[in-house]
This record gives C-alpha cells, sequence and structure tokens, in this order.
C-alpha cells in the first residue's frame, strides 16, 4: 500500500509526509511538517492569529490523515461549530496539493481568545462536527464525529477510538510567524498500533507486545516542539532519534504544497446549475462575480454569455 524507500535519508526538511513503521510493522507512523504550504494558506487571508492557529493545526491533520490511507482524488477535513469559527475545511489531493479557509466572526474570534481556558473547540466552534471526506471518481465516503473534546488533535485520536477502533498516539505542535521567525509552521507524528502478524504472534508475548506499544507512545510524547518544529531538523533524522532501537524502516516521502483547483470552467459549471432568474438576482450591471474562498481569486463572468450557455 506504500511504496518502500530504499534510499537513505534526504534533505527535505518543510512541506514533506514521512511514513515509517516500527517494532517490525506493529506501528505504522506519519510525520509532517508543513512550512511554506501554511504561510501561504493563512497569510493570503489574514487570518487572525488564533483563526491561523486553528487552520494550520487542520493543515497537518488533513496531511496525517489523508496519508493513512489509499485513494485518488481529494481528502478533505471539514469542521462546522456554532461558534467564533463556523467553518474550517481543508483538502488535500492525491499528488500533493493543499488548501484550506475558516469562515468566522472578527469579534467573537476576539472574544473567544479570551475564553480559550475552556479549550480550543468549546471557546472557537461550540457545537458541532468534524468530518472527513474522501472523494474519488469512482465514489465517496465520510466519517464524522462530534466536537466534543478539548483540541482538533483529540477530536481525531476520538475518531480512531470510536471509529476505527485503532489505538493511535498524537503529538502535534504549530508556531505563528513572529514565534517561527519564518512563516507559519506546523508539524507532528502519529502512531498507530496495528493487527498483530502471525509470525510475530507466535514469536512474542501478549505483554511484549503492549510493552512496545507503550514504549513507542512514551518516545513520540518526548519530542519536543521545538525538535517537530525545527526546520533544520529532517523529519527522518527526527524520528531516528525517537526509534533507531525500534526496528525502524522509512518509506518514500511525499511533498506537499498550496494549489488551488478552482478555474473559470467550474465557475461556470456551478452558476448553470441556477435557475435564470437566480443568476439575474446575482448580477451586478449584467455581470456575475464569484470570489473563490480557497485562494482569493475572483472571476467575472458576462449573464448574458451565461444565459446563452446556459
Amino acid at each position: 500500500m506504500i511504496e518502500k524507500k530504499e534510499t537513505s535519508m534526504t534533505d527535505a526538511t518543510t512541506d514533506v509526509i514521512c511514513p515509517f513503521l516500527i517494532d517490525s510493522g506493529l506501528s505504522r507512523g506519519q510525520a509532517v511538517r508543513l512550512n511554506a504550504t501554511l504561510d501561504t494558506i493563512i497569510s493570503q487571508h489574514d487570518y487572525p492569529e488564533p483563526v491561523g492557529a486553528l487552520v494550520a493545526q487542520a493543515g497537518v491533520l488533513t496531511a496525517l490523515l489523508a496519508s493513512t490511507i489509499k485513494y485518488d482524488g481529494v481528502f478533505t477535513l471539514q469542521i462546522q461549530g456554532k461558534g467564533a469559527v463556523s467553518v474550517l475545511a481543508v483538502d488535500l489531493t492525491t499528488d500533493g496539493k493543499m488548501r484550506g479557509y475558516a469562515r468566522f466572526d472578527a469579534d467573537a474570534v476576539e472574544k473567544a481568545a479570551a475564553d480559550a481556558e475552556k479549550g480550543q473547540i468549546a471557546a472557537f466552534f461550540g457545537e458541532g462536527t468534524l468530518a472527513f471526506n474522501v472523494e474519488t471518481k469512482d465514489q465517496s465516503y465520510q466519517g464524522v464525529i462530534a466536537l466534543n473534546q478539548p483540541t482538533l488533535a483529540d477530536c481525531v485520536l476520538e475518531y480512531f477510538k470510536q471509529s476505527e477502533q485503532i489505538e493511535t498516539a498524537l503529538k502535534i505542535a504549530v508556531a505563528t510567524p513572529s514565534q517561527s521567525g519564518k512563516g507559519w509552521t506546523g508539524a507532528a507524528v502519529m502512531l498507530q498500533r496495528m493487527p498483530m502478524d502471525r509470525q510475530i504472534a507466535r514469536e512474542l508475548k501478549e505483554e511484549e507486545i503492549d510493552d512496545l506499544w507503550n514504549t513507542s507512545v512514551v518516545l513520540l510524547h518526548s519530542a519536543t516542539p521545538a525538535e517537530l518544529l525545527d526546520s533544520g531538523l529532517p523529519l527522518e533524522k527526527l524520528l531516528y532519534r525517537l526509534y533507531h532501537l525500534n526496528d525502524l524502516h522509512f518509506f518514500m516521502q511525499k511533498t506537499i504544497k498550496f494549489g488551488c483547483r478552482c478555474s473559470q470552467e467550474k465557475v461556470i459549471e456551478m452558476l448553470r446549475r441556477f435557475p435564470k432568474q437566480d443568476r439575474s438576482e446575482m448580477a451586478v450591471d449584467g455581470k456575475i462575480k464569484v470570489d473563490c474562498q480557497f485562494c482569493g481569486k475572483s472571476y467575472v463572468l458576462d449573464l448574458k454569455d451565461l444565459d446563452a450557455e446556459g
């Protein structure tokens, strides 16, 4: 499912996903660090810092989650809340193009930031849902969980526990431009306990396998936020520090970069779905302007041309 990597450590330090295995395949993991990608997504919208931090976390989590499955299409993490932030969405294509946006009330965000001790979810989203969507050419499927945990990372852990029944551990960190000096940065490492191989089951006792998992989780949490975010430290070297005694194997890294899929053709297709009367009501001086929520690009279309083509 993942291509085995035969080469040595790379020099890539940011905007990559690094999959790996430890303990003879008893645990699989994904490490991710995003810098330029997150900085582009967040900076082009000029989000308030608390909203930027949420988008950064969602971007890192999207990269982690997408790397756990095999798909040919688009993976989307979408949050819908009833608080200061009503919508937050990040998606990642198979070829590594990520985009994201948040919809929020600026005054409510300022108040939520002052109440952050209640927990990230309660303060900024209130009640709501977190959904994972996978869209391919042939099918689509979705996983949904309530926003009933303190943080976005906790919600992801709860999803794997309740819906997938996979033991999962996660360490995540983000830094603002003022903290990093290099723009928005986010990083994380996630471990998942895999079904036991028959050969391993014959060779090890159950308590020994439990000890291996518990040790790997302790080692994961020994990584500091500074190490996770250090753009001078390749992810493979960080993982080697943690798991070089745990039969560590790397797989091919995947590069991530900002990329929006909007186009004039897609905007025209979307507008054609509306009745002619609705399009007329959208028009100003005979033209309809549509702004992409993800990248901010504007499309101005002539109503007469739309009506003629529709």
